[in-house]
């Protein structure tokens, strides 16, 4: 083992901690070039049995994104079988920057259960969204919005930009009497997240 370090010390991000012949990263570490640094503020554990070198974080660390997690989005762009959606909040860590990378992608497919002819016809660009992660290692971050909690959460009128009100199952303009259809959730409107 290097001298140095040990388990117990409070390491800065980019601190040496070992070589990657001795142990192996684990969390708030990563490798490079045969050593095994500190991605983290932290303490070190440097863990004998295991061979596996940790950080413990000493600071409220960024929320991560993990397969099930749900996030509330806007809808950027629509192409001919997906969504593009800005990621603006997890849930359980609103209060928290989002996660880098801040894109999703919501494929036809990920939509809701039934068959989905035509995805303009769920989504509009500025919908905010609330979708479950499927895949978090792709980019764009993998979504669906399978499930009656999830959809359109809120969205604007295509004529008048006024907040639609749902009336069973399709969305009404207030203002000019517009009728329009998207994917909603189960709470559309009612200010959850």
């Amino acid at each position: 083992m290097v001298e140095g370090v040990k388990t117990g010390d409070f390491v800065l991000p980019g601190d040496f901690l070992a070589m990657a012949e001795e142990f192996i990263p684990g969390e708030g570490t990563y490798e490079e070039g045969g050593g095994i640094y500190s991605s983290r503020i932290g303490i070190v554990l440097l863990d004998a049995r295991t061979k596996k070198a940790s950080v413990h974080p000493k600071t409220r660390i960024p929320p991560v994104l993990k397969r099930g997690s749900v996030i509330i989005g806007r809808v950027e762009k629509i192409g001919e079988q997906w969504v593009e959606v800005e990621i603006g909040a997890l849930r359980g860590s609103e209060n928290r920057q989002p996660p880098i990378p801040d894109l999703g992608s919501i494929h036809v497919s990920d939509v809701r259960r039934e068959y989905v002819k035509d995805i303009k016809d769920q989504f509009r660009p500025g919908d905010i969204v609330r979708a479950k992660v499927v895949n978090p290692k792709r980019r764009p971050i993998q979504l669906s919005t399978e499930g009656e909690n999830l959809g359109v959460i809120l969205a604007t009128c295509s004529n008048c930009r006024t907040p639609l009100e749902r009336d069973g199952m399709r969305l009404v303009c207030p203002n000019c009497g517009h009728i329009e259809t998207r994917k909603i959730a189960d709470d559309y409107r009612q200010g959850r997240l």
